[in-house]
């Protein structure tokens, strides 16, 4: 049975593999959250050439190969995405292939979609 809807559901965007690694040098800081403000970065930039922000993200996946010291991003996570909260994913691996990485983010996102744009109200 096939369902007819007026709207159908918005295009997904993939963002994936962002890392903290300097783009000029390769080299990744020996910290985790110069890593991950440095890849979420990339991502917001990379959102933003689509015409999104960090409010049309609706899943974030953390690869981390250890979780020291990720309490000190929930603040900067926090102003990036207080106002969506998007369902989160924390993945461990023993090691990435790239000397000195320690995170790997994917971002999910969706555009917003208002059935009612445009329309007259009464």
């Amino acid at each position: 049975m096939e369902e007819n809807t007026p709207f159908p559901p918005p295009a997904e965007i993939q963002i994936r593999h962002l890392t903290g690694a300097d783009p000029q040098t390769g080299s990744f800081s020996p910290e985790l959250f110069a890593q991950i403000r440095r890849a979420l970065g990339a991502g917001m930039t990379r959102l933003a050439e689509q015409g999104m922000t960090a409010e049309n993200v609706t899943r974030i996946i953390f690869t981390l190969s250890t979780t020291d010291g990720f309490n000190t991003c929930f603040p900067l996570l926090n102003d990036l995405f207080s106002q969506t909260c998007p369902a989160t994913t924390l993945r461990l691996v023993n090691e990435f292939s790239q000397p000195g990485q320690l995170v790997a983010i994917d971002l999910i996102a969706q555009p917003v979609h208002d059935p009612y744009h445009g329309l007259e109200t009464v």
